[in-house]
């Protein structure tokens, strides 16, 4: 079983910096003439720092008994990690021609500088969008989500399952908070296994599409330029 504490330290331990233009142009100047090969990098990197950030306080509320707020942090771990799954995902398609590189461009764009509350910058990515994609390669991410969720929201879970405790036999309704009592631990398994995807997404996943993304805009540099 994955030690939390222990894994995020050492997660974050290896995580980039920095990134400059020039170390790009050394690998590649033509594939590091584009934007969008600077942009991916600073979306990974992001998300990177992000969801750790984001983890190691959800697992620090949990052991203080916090777990409302464990469970809420733990809903925006997924979807940032999701971001990372679909952005990968994406860049594969544009790897297999399966998606045009404008079209990537777009996305990426969108998902660096998407935002609802600015005028002037684009639409972000629907995260209910991204969970269902995510669902594809990691069946049971979206049902985890959706049961953080219920918490985040004032409905049900978020309400009466959370706050009170009814005795049919007396008529009675206690309010408390009982959610340790009534949902442990379980935000833990679903910190787990943000970590162990951020692991395969972050240090396979991306590093080997990124070098096979170099090759093709290398590959297709005349076509790009038409």
């Amino acid at each position: 079983m994955i030690d939390i504490e222990r894994t995020i330290h050492n997660f974050k331990t290896s995580l980039c910096p920095k990134v400059d233009v020039a170390s790009l142009h050394a690998r590649s100047d033509i594939a590091h003439k584009w934007k969008l090969t600077y942009r991916i990098i600073v979306l990974r990197e992001g998300i990177g720092w992000r969801l750790l950030d984001i983890l190691s306080q959800a697992y620090k509320l949990g052991q203080k008994n916090m777990i409302i707020g464990a469970r809420i942090l733990t809903r925006a771990a997924i979807e940032t990690l999701c971001l990372l799954i679909y952005m990968n995902k994406q860049m594969k398609s544009v790897i297999n021609n399966k998606l045009s590189f404008n079209d990537f461009d777009m996305i990426t764009t969108r998902m660096l500088l998407g935002s609802k509350k600015q005028d002037k910058m684009p639409d972000p990515i629907n995260v209910n969008g991204l969970v269902k994609n995510s669902n594809q390669k990691y069946t049971g991410i979206k049902a985890i989500y959706d049961d953080l969720s219920e918490t985040a929201h004032p409905n049900y879970d978020g309400i009466c399952y959370g706050y009170s405790k009814l005795n049919k036999d007396e008529y009675t309704t206690e309010f408390g908070i009982f959610w340790k009592e009534k949902f442990g631990n379980q935000h833990e398994t679903a910190i787990r296994l943000c970590l162990e995807i951020f692991e395969n997404e972050y240090y396979n996943v991306w590093p080997m599409q990124y070098k096979q993304l170099e090759k093709w805009l290398e590959k297709n540099d005349n076509k790009l330029k038409q």
